[in-house]
């Protein structure tokens, strides 16, 4: 019986520790499209891409002044999806929509 309980005990030690492993695993990059009111011309556009791609843990920035969308992929370990849109928001922009989705690779 006294063996049992030191088995089950390291199957549950052993549990544990692959379970933490798994929660602290990087999930990898993700891609969030904003959709976003006022950039109004080219200068619009470069300047959030420039914003965004400062920010550590952005990879990638686009933006599109005619379409009113910009794109970043990035680790959301580093980043969040709501200090990009404080970024681009700190430039007097307004971000209406968001859709974030993961980057395969």
């Amino acid at each position: 019986m006294r063996h049992l309980r030191s088995v089950s005990t390291i199957l549950i030690a052993a549990g544990l520790v692959v379970g933490l492993v798994a929660c602290n695993q990087d999930p990898g990059k993700v891609q969030t499209i904003f959709t976003i009111e006022g950039m109004h011309c080219d200068a619009c556009s470069t300047s959030i891409v420039t914003t965004l791609e400062k920010v550590e843990g952005v990879e990638a920035a686009l933006a599109n002044h005619e379409t009113g969308v910009a794109e970043a992929i990035y680790r959301p370990s580093a980043v969040d999806v709501d200090t990009l849109k404080a970024e681009i928001e700190k430039l007097g922009y307004t971000v209406v929509g968001m859709k974030t989705e993961t980057v395969d690779g």
